[in-house]
């Protein structure tokens, strides 16, 4: 198993389990290409067995480049294939490290993180076990149904 920073190479790999995550979205290529696009403010993160890239999570500054920034947990993606063996909480873990350093590097520090999710998701106890969020908040009637911002100020990090 590898874990690492993805490359322009990774951009149909990861767009393959976003589509295959998140089938009701659309243009799941674009969206990879542009978010891809936004770095340094996001990062891309995959996760290899066997050279074969099988989950990616996107990690974003939320408030802008700020003394203490918000990053984002945007988006993660197992292959359903490789569901249920604990690649998501290695995701979130070896990343959300790995996005602090970067943010430190360009010069600012981290002060809270926050995910979203729809109401019901199993993810969300995911969220709360790796990145110590809570809820925060509801939005009713977002997309499909509701969806949950979950937040956690108290990061190490931030100055």
């Amino acid at each position: 198993m590898k874990f690492r920073k993805a490359d322009s190479v990774d951009l149909d790999h990861i767009a393959r389990i976003y589509k295959s995550c998140f089938p009701k979205e659309l243009n799941h290529k674009l969206w990879v290409e542009s978010s891809f696009k936004s770095y340094p403010r996001g990062v891309y993160y995959v996760i290899e067995i066997e050279s074969v890239i099988v989950g990616y999570i996107l990690w974003c500054v939320k408030n802008g480049f700020r003394a203490n920034t918000i990053v984002e947990l945007e988006q993660i993606g197992v292959d359903p294939n490789f569901s249920g063996k604990g690649l998501g909480r290695k995701l979130i873990e070896d990343s959300f490290e790995k996005f602090k350093t970067h943010v430190k590097e360009l010069g600012h520090g981290v002060r809270a993180v926050m995910v979203t999710t729809s109401e019901g998701n199993f993810a969300e106890e995911l969220y709360k076990s790796t990145l110590g969020v809570s809820r925060s908040a509801i939005v009713e009637g977002y997309g499909s149904g509701n969806e949950v911002i979950l937040y956690n100020n108290q990061v190490d990090g931030g100055d």
